[in-house]
């Protein structure tokens, strides 16, 4: 039963190289790159907008703005909005999140290279692969095989061989790997999970959006300490909703983003931020 599977998916090394420049994403973001390519222009606009938004630190910037290309990591048919402030749809009903709510929680983790983080919700990839480019070790949980198996391969071309992506339902964790310095949900539960406080270290941060009783969601961090949980509130979002267990493998299977006939939703701007 894949309720009970907990099996691993993780990069290789021998995966991390496409060497067929055609290969789904490598054409996309292996072109030139100059102030006058439309792309190039609006990420630099981004850029501006995340810095007034109050993104401050470099290398979350610089993880954004230069190592990891967010084209990769949206259809093709919405490659002249990969760099906008906008969330997109991904397929299976998830999204990659708006630019500044990555940055934002990103920033809230308090990046450091000896850091082990978990992520909740794997989605695309690229939340994970910005983690990867700012932490020591990461782990990524998400409910659907066809988006986990996905991410790797567009992590594997990237090169982000510090990323390990499992099958998994997000509420139980991944204990066997724990405490981590921090872990960061991708979706909106309805309360904090206690199994993922648990697993956090002394110190640790545990960055989600969280669902109140009248629908707001707001994006909190908890931070562990001798003396319990430390909340704090921050700006008010909007995310799909976690849900519990794993997928039924008998499902219909949806296309993911690497196929371009891949039948989109509108994108909705998170117009609360």
């Amino acid at each position: 039963m894949l309720g009970h599977l907990r099996k691993w998916l993780s990069i290789r090394p021998d995966r991390a190289v496409e060497t067929d420049p055609a290969a789904a994403g490598q054409a996309r973001g292996s072109g030139p790159s100059t102030l006058d390519s439309p792309l190039a222009q609006a990420k630099l606009e981004l850029g501006m907008l995340l810095r007034l938004q109050g993104i401050t630190n470099s290398a979350v910037l610089r993880a954004m703005l230069d190592l990891v290309p967010r084209e990769d990591f949206v259809a093709p048919s919405m490659l002249d909005r990969a760099y906008e402030n906008i969330t997109l749809p991904i397929g299976r009903g998830q999204t990659i999140s708006q630019p500044y709510v990555v940055a934002l929680m990103t920033q809230l983790l308090e990046p450091r290279g000896d850091k082990r983080i978990l992520e909740i919700g794997t989605g695309c990839g690229y939340q994970a692969a910005i983690l990867g480019h700012l932490f020591g070790q990461v782990y990524s949980i998400e409910r659907h095989k066809d988006l986990a198996e996905a991410a790797i391969r567009r992590l594997g071309r990237l090169g982000v061989d510090n990323v390990s992506v499992q099958q998994g339902d997000g509420f139980l964790g991944l204990s066997v790997a724990a405490p981590f310095d921090g872990i960061i949900l991708s979706a909106a539960p309805r309360e904090v999970p206690v199994s993922l406080v648990n697993q956090l270290a002394e110190g640790g941060r545990l960055v989600m959006p969280l669902e109140l009783e009248n629908g707001d969601q707001y994006l909190m961090r908890f931070t562990n300490s001798k003396a319990g949980l430390f909340e704090e509130r921050f700006t008010e979002v909007r995310f799909v909703p976690m849900l519990q267990g794993i997928p039924d493998k008998n499902t219909v299977q949806a296309t993911v983003i690497d196929d371009d006939s891949l039948k989109m939703d509108s994108p909705k701007v998170d117009s609360s931020l």
